[in-house]
This record gives C-alpha cells, sequence and structure tokens, in this order.
C-alpha cells in the first residue's frame, strides 16, 4: 500500500532522471536529419480483389465534426479529412505541390500567361456535379464572388492576398457588383487577370484551388446568418469520385462513389465510411478491425499500436515544426509592423545560440517523442519532406555545453557573486520566463522540467510563466498579445506547402510571435515572393539562403520534426504514402481483399 504511494508521487524531477537515463546525444540515431524510429513509406498486403466492400477511414480526434463540408470554407480539420479523398481536386500538382500547368488530364486545366498577367481555366467538357449537372464557367467564378463577398463577414478564408486579382479589392468593400478580373469566356473557360503575378500562386495563393456549385451558392448566399446550416456546407455537390450521402452529426459520414464522376472506372471503392476516433479508444478501434485507414497518428497511439499483427503503421516526413522562440520584441499596432527591442533579455543573438547548445535536442526527441519526432536542421522550415528545399547537409543544434558557455560569457552574462547563476552584463539578476503549455500530454511537466534543468547546468535561470504550464488558450493569448513577462516560449506550426514562411516570419505578419526581423531577413523574404522566382534553380537558391540566414539569427531554435504515420489494415492490398503524396495513388484506387476488416 504504502509502496504504491510513494510510485504516485514520484516527483517530475526523478521521472525525468529516469526517463532520461542512460541516453546521451553522442549515441544519438537520428543524427539530426531523420526519425530514429525507421518507418515503411509502401505495404503490399497481396491477396484478391473483392468487389462491393465499404472502407472504413478513421478521423483521429477528440472532437466531433462540425459538419461544415465546403471544400473552400471549411473551418475545421476534421471536416476536412472528410472532403480531402471525397471532393477534393480540381488540379493536378507537381512534386513541390505546385499546381500543374497545361495538364490535359486534369480535372480544370491550368494555364498561366506570366506576359499578360492572366491565368485561364478549362473544365474537362465531362465533369459533371453528382447531380449529373455540368460544371461550368458559373461555378468558378460564383465561387470567386462567395470568397469576396462584402456580405460574408465572417469568412476566415478571405485575405489580401486575393486582391491581387483585379477589382476583388473594390468588389470586397462592396464598390462594385462583380470582379472586374474574373471573365467567363466561354461556358467552360474563365479567365482570370492579375495585378502581378508571383511563384506563390502556383501553390494557391491568392488563387482558390477547389469550387462550388453556383445554385447552391445562390443559396446559401441568401441570408449569411444561417450560412452554416446551408446544403452547401451540409450536403455539397461534388464533381469528385465521391459525394457525401448520409451524415451522423458529429459522428460519421458515408460517402458513395459519384455515378457522373470522369474517371468512374478508375473507382474501386463505392463506399467509404468516415468516423471521429477519440485518441483514447484509437488503438483498440485498429486492432479490432474497427477502422482500415487511418492518417496523422499520435506517438501515443503509435506505440499502442506498433506490435498489431492486423496492419501496417506507415511514416514519412511531416510539415511541421516545433520550436522554442523568443520575445524579442513587440508589434507595432500604428504601423503594423515588428518592432524590435534592443533590450529585450535575449537581444544578443549569442545568447539564443547559447540557448540552443545547452540543449540536448536529439535526446528528448529520441526519449521523450519515443524516436518519431527528430532534431531539424537550419531554420527548421524545410523538413525532409519538402524536397524541393530541404538541405540534406544542413546542421542542426547539438548539444555542446562549453560552447553554451563561451557564447554566454562573450555576450557578457557572467556569474558575478558565485551562486551559478549568471547576471546580466550589468550585473543585474537575469530570469527568463518560459511560457509552454500544459498539452494533456503525461510528458508535459517532463518536458518543461529538462529544459529548465539543462538552461541552469550553462547558468540560466529560466522560471515558469507563474510558475506552472499554461492553459493553451491562456498560452495563446498571452504570447499573441506579448506579455512583458514572457522571455521564452515553446510553440509549433503545421506548415503549408508553400514553403515560403512570409507568414510566420514576415514584418508585417501577426504570426510571428518572436517579433524579431531584420533589414536583411526581410529581404530575402521578399526575394523569395518575387516574380523573379520562376526559375527553380534562383528559387532553391533564394530559399537555401534564408535557410541559413534565420538559423544564424536563431529568433527560434527548431526543436522537433514529425512523423506523419498512417495505420492500413491488411485488407488493404496495397497503399503507398509517396504515391499518394503525389497524387500518383489515390484512395478510390485502393482494393479491399475481403469484405470484413482483419482483426
Amino acid at each position: 500500500m504504502e509502496k504504491k504511494k510513494m510510485l504516485k508521487v514520484v516527483s517530475s524531477a526523478m521521472a525525468l532522471t529516469m526517463l532520461l537515463a542512460g541516453c546521451s546525444s553522442a549515441g544519438n540515431k537520428s543524427g539530426g536529419s531523420k526519425p530514429a524510429v525507421e518507418f515503411k513509406t509502401s505495404v503490399d498486403n497481396g491477396g484478391s480483389a473483392v468487389s462491393g466492400a465499404k472502407l472504413k477511414y478513421g478521423i483521429l480526434s477528440s472532437d466531433p465534426l462540425t459538419g461544415m463540408f465546403n471544400p473552400v470554407f471549411y473551418l475545421n480539420a476534421t471536416d476536412y479529412y472528410v472532403m480531402r479523398d471525397t471532393m477534393a481536386g480540381a488540379f493536378t500538382t507537381d512534386d513541390a505541390k505546385r499546381i500543374k500547368q497545361d495538364d490535359k488530364d486534369a480535372p480544370v486545366m491550368f494555364h498561366l500567361d506570366r506576359d499578360k498577367k492572366e491565368v485561364t481555366l478549362t473544365i474537362r467538357e465531362e465533369l459533371k456535379w453528382n447531380n449529373g449537372n455540368d460544371v461550368t464557367a458559373d461555378d468558378i467564378v460564383a465561387t470567386y464572388e462567395l470568397m469576396g463577398n462584402p456580405k460574408y463577414t465572417e469568412n476566415v478564408r478571405y485575405s489580401d492576398d486575393y486582391e491581387v486579382i483585379q477589382g476583388m479589392k473594390e468588389y470586397h468593400e462592396g464598390k462594385a457588383s462583380n470582379i472586374s478580373g474574373i471573365t467567363k469566356k466561354d461556358n467552360k473557360t474563365v479567365v482570370i487577370k492579375y495585378t502581378d503575378i508571383k511563384p506563390a500562386l502556383l501553390w494557391g495563393t491568392g488563387f482558390i484551388t477547389e469550387f462550388l456549385n453556383k445554385d447552391q451558392v445562390a443559396a446559401a448566399s441568401n441570408d449569411f446568418t444561417k450560412f452554416a446550416e446551408a446544403e452547401l456546407n451540409t450536403k455539397p455537390l461534388s464533381y469528385g469520385p465521391y459525394y457525401l450521402d448520409r451524415v451522423v452529426n458529429g459522428e460519421s459520414v458515408l460517402a458513395k462513389a459519384n455515378p457522373y464522376y470522369y474517371k468512374k472506372d478508375e473507382v474501386k471503392i463505392p463506399e467509404i465510411e468516415f468516423k471521429v476516433v477519440a485518441p483514447a479508444q484509437a488503438s483498440s478501434a485498429m486492432k479490432n478491425g474497427d477502422i482500415d485507414y487511418m492518417t496523422d497518428l499520435t506517438t501515443n497511439v503509435w506505440d499502442a499500436t506498433k506490435d498489431a499483427k492486423n496492419g501496417t503503421i506507415l511514416g514519412q516526413s511531416d510539415y511541421y515544426i516545433s520550436y522554442v522562440g523568443f520575445k524579442l520584441g513587440t508589434m507595432d499596432k500604428e504601423t503594423g509592423e515588428v518592432k524590435v527591442n534592443p533590450n529585450a533579455k535575449a537581444a544578443d543573438k549569442r545568447v539564443r545560440q547559447a540557448f540552443g547548445y545547452a540543449v540536448d535536442w536529439n535526446q528528448i526527441n529520441e526519449k521523450i517523442y519515443k524516436g518519431i519526432r527528430f532534431t531539424p536542421t537550419g531554420s527548421g522550415f524545410y523538413p525532409p519532406r519538402v524536397k524541393m528545399f530541404y538541405d540534406e547537409n544542413g546542421t542542426g543544434y547539438k548539444k555542446d555545453v562549453e560552447k553554451a558557455k563561451q557564447l554566454l560569457d562573450e555576450a557578457g552574462l557572467k556569474d558575478t557573486d558565485g551562486d551559478g547563476i549568471r547576471e546580466d552584463k550589468n550585473g543585474n539578476k537575469l530570469t527568463f520566463n518560459f511560457a509552454i503549455r500544459n498539452a494533456g500530454q503525461d510528458f508535459d511537466q517532463t518536458l518543461a522540467d529538462t529544459f529548465i534543468k539543462s538552461w541552469k547546468e550553462v547558468g540560466l535561470d529560466v522560471k515558469l510563466v507563474d510558475n506552472k504550464l499554461m492553459a493553451p488558450k491562456d498560452w495563446s493569448q498571452r504570447v499573441q498579445s506579448d506579455d512583458p513577462e514572457i522571455d521564452i516560449f515553446q510553440g509549433a506550426w503545421g506548415l503549408g506547402t508553400d514553403p515560403n514562411p512570409a507568414s510566420l516570419v514576415g514584418k508585417s505578419s501577426p504570426l510571428n510571435y518572436q517579433r524579431y526581423t531584420t533589414d536583411e531577413l526581410q529581404k530575402s523574404l521578399d526575394a523569395m515572393g518575387s516574380s523573379d522566382m520562376f526559375d527553380d534553380s534562383k528559387l532553391k537558391e533564394a530559399y537555401q539562403k534564408f535557410d541559413k540566414q534565420f538559423a544564424e539569427e536563431a529568433a527560434w531554435l527548431p526543436f522537433s520534426w514529425n512523423t506523419a504515420m498512417t495505420w492500413v489494415n491488411k485488407r488493404v492490398k496495397n497503399f503507398d504514402l509517396e504515391k499518394y503524396d503525389k497524387g500518383e495513388q489515390k484512395v478510390y484506387e485502393l482494393e479491399l481483399t475481403s469484405e470484413n476488416s482483419v482483426k
């Protein structure tokens, strides 16, 4: 009895010691460029395909489906997962996730004329909605008009990125009855004129990559106070391989094959059932054969399922970066730009770099995150998944206590009173306040303690803000409002397919939580987004230049890249993550080898 009680109250310091004991960076397997746990990216289960079987698709989430199944205006990732493999896909993309130009096999062909600053969209003659009606130019025009509709005041998708379209700004401000730069050339062709053409357009910046049915748009636009309830969102028409047939509020969706899909002969699975699965039940759902296919597994779900015999977990690097950032300024409300504070506690980049060398990042990723996460290189913006810009020879932080101490000495942070803690360059007590979230994981406190212990080893006094882990909402509010009580924070971003990081670290970006910029960094960001960057060799050179510059400034310390993991039940004949990523394999092309999932 007493022994059990003692085990429950083991201190976080002891837990930290036990968790990290026996692991040193010298023996690190990942090398900072790949996870310690190796994954296959494809599986071939063999067998003969059966017809008529339904695919059971799990959506890993603690939250229910909100029921806004609109491929353009959805608000939650859970709803997006329903649409991703059913309705999505107006355009094809290349290996860098850019829209392919002049692809005659695409549902909508994209043609760019840079000299005329215009894009021509040509709809396939046989492309139809699931009610049998043709997809027409009017549908494309209606979708753009809904995006810019001045009465749709709750539209979080609209941004000034769309104002590179001629006349969009005037339309959005209610000064024009239509968008002058969008012209219906004929029933299957739309021409969009731009004021400027930049490479980001090919990644969808200022461009809509899915389209909505004009009649459903018109009905939904009658009353924007009831927009979420409109059929445009609850039961949208689809020109994709599937349409949504039956929805059980918050729980599940049944998608059926679109009888009018232009590639209907290639659709091998007649029905897909999407079902929300809570993380606590995910492992048993997979092992019991309740789920055939599920993406975005968490570390805990992987750990509980990795030895299952009835399926395979595939993995590849994710579009993700977690980091430790420094508060180095504020967002000036008058100018709308970052104002760097030269007196910030970590204003000297040698101090920031010392924070990086004090931590064994590899050890944390291997032990706390069980080798699923791995240490980034460079700025952290370009994980291996971003193949065009990933630097195979990039370097990251590895623990070097002596180097950290040397940098702090050079920056004038020295222990002047012999207590083992460094004072600032004026000899005053120096404490850094660290904002880190309570994310509901059993290792949250251990993670915070690991950082604090590592920094103390080189003489840096770091304490948790308010002496505790922060609730996620509190963290967001205080970090975004530049709370002066925060000096360091641990954050993370899901990265978009557009690899330009200006929206996260540009001088005018509200998401630049570090509140840091330099003339050189901004110059490089501007160059990366310029119209000169349609040459891939120039583009790669510009991105890798920025990668090194941002890493050198150390406004944030790259912490983790992640592994995107996918569960595939044994009755799925074969699946290849890399082919799926390139669009060379579709979910509708999968073959099932038995009526029921393998248990």
